[in-house]
């Protein structure tokens, strides 16, 4: 039960400090705040708008799953969710430098 409360914390820490720190307001705040890292990784326009897609939804699940309370499993599944949802239009490839200039997303 420790393990799993300690995951759950983890987590909730890495998304609220990883997607919080702007208060994004909308989808294209996101794509113009981050362009740059995209392009640095060769991602076109298309795959920049979903990436940016996916990352507002996580965000905004997020939020919402931490003020509300949560159980571990939800919160453990919504990584894994947002990595699944990036390899509908990512390669490997493009997926492990996106996870690699994760740290630097604003």
């Amino acid at each position: 039960m420790k393990k799993i409360f300690l995951s759950l914390f983890l987590f909730l820490f890495f998304v609220n400090s990883s997607y919080s720190i702007n208060d994004y307001k909308s989808i294209e705040e996101v794509k113009a705040l981050n362009y740059e890292l995209f392009e640095e990784i060769g991602l076109d326009e298309n795959k920049i708008n979903y990436v940016s897609r996916v990352i507002y939804s996580t965000y905004k699940k997020a939020n919402y799953m931490a003020s509300n309370g949560v159980s571990p499993q939800k919160a453990l599944t919504l990584d894994k969710e947002a990595e699944e949802m990036l390899l509908r239009v990512l390669t490997q490839a493009e997926l492990k430098s996106f996870n690699s200039i994760k740290h630097k997303l604003k």
